[in-house]
């Protein structure tokens, strides 16, 4: 038998083989890839995010259009970059966002939710904006934040992880059940006097009060899963089993 009959014999037998594997791969749901071995219904994890790449970070509404954040070089803990949010004056705001698929807030609260960051300044807050809850406008709609500074976080030019913030205490912008309007509440108690909430987004942002700041953002947790901000796309891999170096391969 030839060479070039081996070769076609084994490139036919190798795409055989993956012609049954790719449909159960395609159909599978995602598992532990994703940070989360069992995701929410309609919640989707975006592992990364970067400049050209965001995979559903940003800013969704028509009134915050304009305070959008920004991709840098700048690290927190790892090499590749964060996501920045800088504000110049006492009016700016700099905020993203990524859907939360509208699960519910008490299914949300029994999995980490955190992030580091890396100021000189002040620091970032996070955010779940919720639907569903007792707010009789807005189809129950209302904002919980986590402020760092209100939770004993110390002040520190350092990079820092904010973990488990699901058990700190959260403002809400409007009053609800269980929580007045900026009232420091534990999220069990609003759990507990609002059963039908749900998170539609959930995000980090730098809010107004504070002259030229800067924050940068990295390692999102929420829902299972861990986003990592990044400047640049990763590049693309090269690795001797791919598809692509088959051919050289056999001989």
């Amino acid at each position: 038998m030839s060479k070039n009959t081996r070769r076609t014999g084994a490139v036919a037998a190798f795409l055989g083989a993956a012609a049954l594997i790719a449909p159960a791969f395609a159909n599978a749901a995602p598992t532990g890839s994703l940070g989360s071995a069992d995701p929410e219904t309609g919640f989707t994890c975006s592992v990364t995010s970067t400049e050209t790449t965001a995979n559903g970070w940003g800013i969704p509404f028509a009134d915050e259009k304009d305070q959008t954040a920004s991709y840098s070089a700048e690290s927190v803990f790892d090499t590749d970059g964060s996501l920045k949010l800088e504000v110049t004056d006492v009016s700016d705001r700099s905020v993203s966002y990524h859907s939360a698929g509208g699960i519910a807030l008490s299914d949300a609260a029994t999995k980490e939710i955190g992030f580091s960051e890396r100021t000189e300044t002040t620091s970032a807050s996070f955010q779940l904006r919720l639907t569903g809850t007792t707010n009789p406008a807005d189809g129950g709609f209302t904002t919980l934040v986590w402020v760092p500074s209100q939770n004993g976080a110390p002040a520190t030019t350092a990079a820092v992880e904010h973990t488990n913030i699901q058990d700190g205490l959260w403002k809400s912008t409007r009053t609800i059940g269980g929580a007045s309007k900026g009232v420091l509440t534990s999220l069990d108690t609003i759990i507990a006097a609002n059963p039908g909430a749900k998170v539609e987004h959930y995000g980090v942002s730098k809010g107004t009060g504070t002259s030229a700041s800067t924050i940068f953002v990295d390692a999102v947790k929420f829902n299972g899963c861990t986003t990592n901000f990044a400047k640049k796309d990763a590049d693309p891999e090269t690795g001797t089993g791919s598809l692509g170096n088959l051919f050289g391969s056999l001989s």
